[in-house]
């Protein structure tokens, strides 16, 4: 019955195809439609009400379990919902408590579009992915390599489809010209560390720095980094 449904709306979409009037060669085509954004947890957001301000909420991060804490409400889950519906949901919410709940919600910052950038350089600490963003211009991003960094070695730490941390050297330069390798352009919550010069083992270096992180101070999306125990997880290859 499925199937025969899906193949009776597929021949009505047809037809209607068919009649439909010819479209002017003249006539640009109409640009696709922009995908439509999804809350997630660590996103900033501000939650305006048009006629009792009083309630406003600014700059406020979706807590890890998706929720945020609203004035008359309590908790409301956030994460999972786009911009629009979780509007419409909110007016429905306070429509017992206010005369008039007009609601907006605007996105400050996205939490899936930040890197991390640490280990020899001047200004280590979370980075926005902008469009394009490589190994090289997030270690830019950071201030360059400091004078007791390696130069011409970086280490990429990206979490893989089974959720788990992986690493992957990279040689910056060869014959005084960047490598492919240093112009990998860069995901969401990726980790580009840059070892010390006198470091010989990498894969050991990066072991006992992603060690030293405190799960407490963890941003929200790096927390791949480690173990369900709050251990460092094991980092290898790919």
């Amino acid at each position: 019955m499925i199937r025969l449904s899906s193949l009776a709306i597929a021949v009505a979409g047809g037809l209607a195809l068919c009649q439909a009037p010819p479209t002017d060669p003249l006539q640009p085509a109409a640009p696709p439609a922009a995908p439509v954004y999804i809350l997630q947890p660590g996103d900033v957001v501000d939650v305006r009400f048009f006629f009792n301000p009083e309630l406003n909420e600014q700059s406020v991060q979706i807590r890890p379990d998706g929720n945020m804490a609203l004035q008359l409400l309590g908790d409301v889950k956030f994460a999972g919902r786009t911009v629009e519906e979780l509007s419409r949901t909110l007016e429905l919410s306070y429509a017992n408590s206010l005369k008039t709940p007009r609601i907006s919600i605007q996105i400050r910052n996205y939490a899936g579009q930040k890197a991390f950038v640490s280990g020899e350089v001047p200004r280590p600490g979370i980075i926005s992915l902008a469009t394009g963003m490589t190994v090289m211009s997030a270690i830019g991003e950071a201030g360059g390599i400091t004078i007791r960094g390696n130069r011409n070695r970086a280490v990429l730490i990206r979490k893989m489809p089974d959720g788990k941390p992986a690493r992957q050297e990279i040689a910056l330069f060869q014959n005084g010209k960047p490598t492919m390798a240093s112009v990998t352009p860069l995901q969401p919550f990726d980790v580009v560390l840059v070892p010390e010069s006198s470091v010989v083992r990498v894969g050991r270096w990066v072991d006992q720095y992603i060690r030293q992180l405190s799960p407490a101070n963890m941003v929200v999306g790096f927390t791949y980094l480690l173990q369900n125990t709050g251990a460092a997880a094991p980092i290898l290859p790919f």
